[in-house]
């Protein structure tokens, strides 16, 4: 009779493939953190609509005791937003600059 041949490794001699890059992550691959940007530009809008609210309330006040109605509590109003808007150009700016002390540029050594 004759023999039965050895049973045939599964394994595979050559060694697993294993790319000489590191793969970019996709962003629906990449694991969901809070990094406080939730809060950080959530307090962009409350702070907007906050700067608004107290700027014309303050021109209400000023229309009163003045007798001035409505112009006080107009240009509150508008000094409000532009207090919002110089906030929120801000803010923005500060995102888009690089950290302090790390220079994207040769160094002066």
């Amino acid at each position: 009779m004759p023999e039965k041949p050895d049973a045939v490794d599964q394994r595979s001699e050559e060694p697993e493939y294993v790319p000489d890059y590191k793969r970019p992550v996709m962003p629906f691959e990449r694991k969901a953190t809070i990094d406080g940007s939730v809060g950080r530009f959530g307090a962009v809008g409350f702070e907007f609509a906050l700067f608004v609210a107290v700027f014309f309330l303050g021109g209400l006040w000023l229309d009163g005791k003045f007798g001035t109605r409505p112009w006080a509590a107009a240009i509150g109003a508008l000094l409000g937003v532009g207090m919002g808007m110089y906030m929120l150009i801000r803010r923005v700016a500060s995102l888009s600059s690089p950290p302090a002390g790390k220079d994207a540029g040769p160094s002066k050594d």
